[in-house]
């Protein structure tokens, strides 16, 4: 009887969370996932350059992306666009003690006629360069878990590992707070010899916070390391690539019964 109303919990969470999360809300939708310099950042040194990380289905097409200064022109700039990471970039001119916003714009899909979401995001320029790369300590610890979630495409269920990072400590002469986290995996199933894999790139947490990264489950499963740069404004990176974490996770299923509920962390390790 326990194990039915177990069950029945479980159905009900689950159909509670899919309910707040409609598939059709953000299936396959290129959408915006973050900006640096982030909204309402000030200090933002004068040779910066402006990205803007969208999500790994999106397609720059030369979409014209406007940066107006508060009380003077507008500048209409062409983006600069990686697709292996779908980061856009403009080389704007900025003066310093002046107040911008900068417009960037929806993308539409690869293959699709769907646009995504923009933003506009707001900031004031400093009056210092930045002329040093970061200091970073990299990944400090590494604790890792598998997610069971509903895909908005397929509606079906997938699992996932989900590891989270801990990290050293990091600052910049642009601002932390402005700072992109490259993220490797240098061991895995996948991983061909020494080459690491370019996996995600995200906003530097804030201090204290950890960063989350998720995998399949043929790309996490088993003895699996990873490495970490930070990269400012300006393009250069931190000296923290050559320090690994490490752990080694195992397949699911890790419970009996039906439920579908994230279980507790299961393993963790420190570099």
């Amino acid at each position: 009887m326990q194990a039915v109303r177990r069950c029945a919990q479980v159905t009900l969470a689950l159909s509670a969370l899919l309910a707040q999360h409609p598939a059709e809300a953000a299936c396959n939708r290129p959408d915006i996932q973050f900006a640096v310099p982030p909204d309402g950042a000030d200090g933002v040194p004068p040779n910066a350059k402006l990205f803007a990380r969208y999500r790994s289905n999106a397609e720059y097409t030369g979409e014209e992306i406007n940066l107006q200064q508060v009380g003077g022109s507008t500048q209409q700039l062409t983006g600069e666009w990686s697709s292996a990471e779908t980061l856009l970039g403009v080389v704007p001119s900025l003066e310093p003690g002046e107040s911008y916003s900068i417009d960037w714009p929806r993308l539409r899909g690869v293959n699709s006629a769907s646009l995504g979401k923009g933003k506009t995001v707001a900031f004031e320029v400093g009056s210092s360069l930045d002329e040093a790369p970061p200091e970073f300590g990299g990944l400090s610890g590494v604790s890792w878990d598998v997610d069971r979630e509903r895909d908005d495409c397929t509606d079906s269920l997938e699992e996932r590992y989900v590891f989270d990072f801990d990290l050293g400590p990091a600052s910049d002469d642009g601002g932390r707070e402005s700072l992109m986290v490259l993220l490797f995996q240098t061991k895995g199933p996948h991983v061909k010899g020494d080459v690491p894999e370019p996996v995600s790139v995200q906003r530097m947490p804030r201090a204290g916070d950890t960063l989350r990264l998720t995998r399949t489950l043929d790309d996490g499963e088993g003895d699996v390391c990873f490495a970490a740069v930070a990269r400012d404004l300006t393009g250069k990176v931190s000296a923290s690539g050559a320090k690994e974490v490490c752990v080694e996770t195992v397949a699911p299923p890790f419970f009996n019964g039906c439920s579908a509920t994230r279980s507790p962390a299961r393993g963790a390790a420190l570099a």
